[in-house]
């Protein structure tokens, strides 16, 4: 049982890492130098953002570490320190993810409406197009939004949640069990805040544009 007590920060920081690195990587998609410019605009926005919560969460921040420095066993003190500290990285790493995502979106969108274009300008009636098209675009406006307000949000353990004796055994084990109820908890709204995000906004987008360039498909001689 003490065993079990040394690693579980270990086991709990590799598992949350583990769980989201794997489906990040599966999500990943080639940078094209078309889109640069726009994915260095969305990325600086998502930066700002996440610069302004990091200033307001940095009382917190050192609340909590002077909460772990109270844990005497050095190994349930390392694992906790980083713990904390990954799952911050891991919104950090989604979030830049999902802005990538959505300039990508808008690059597609922006071909789409030049073909439109095109098509009108030969005679073709593309109202059908034009229709879709703006649904896509309030899509991925949403989805920004979304994005934003996620950049913004820090997980970090509530110092007050966390208190007692530290000078015995028991507080000590006591100490331990609260830090570790409080990560898992920290961890679980964190997956359900990104997977949210992904599998709604973001999917909502990603069909939106896909719907546009199917309906511009139908347009006759569209690609003359």
């Amino acid at each position: 049982m003490k065993r079990i007590n040394k690693h579980y920060f270990y086991i709990l920081g590799m598992a949350t890492v583990l769980l989201f690195s794997m489906t990040y990587v599966q999500a990943q998609t080639a940078t094209t130098s078309e889109s640069m410019e726009g994915k260095e605009k969305a990325m600086e926005m998502v930066k700002q953002l996440r610069a302004q919560a990091q200033e307001k969460a940095d009382k917190a921040r050192e609340n909590l570490r002077q909460r772990i420095d109270k844990i005497k066993d050095t190994v349930k003190r390392s694992m906790a320190a980083r713990v904390t500290n990954q799952m911050d990285h891991i919104n950090q790493v989604w979030t830049d993810h999902f802005a990538n995502v959505l300039d990508k979106l808008e690059t597609a969108l922006k071909k789409i409406e030049s073909r439109a274009q095109k098509a009108t300008s030969q005679g073709s009636d593309v109202s059908s197009v034009n229709t879709a098209m703006q649904k896509a675009k309030d899509a991925i406006t949403a989805a920004k939004t979304a994005v934003a307000a996620q950049a913004q949000k820090t997980y970090i353990v509530d110092a007050s949640k966390v208190g007692g004796d530290t000078s015995t055994t028991s507080g000590q084990n006591n100490l331990a069990s609260k830090f570790r109820d409080q990560f898992r908890k920290l961890r679980d709204q964190m997956r359900k805040d990104l997977f949210s995000l992904r599998d709604g906004l973001m999917k909502d987008a990603r069909k939106a544009v896909q719907d546009a360039l199917q309906t511009l498909s139908t347009v006759p001689n569209v690609d003359r």
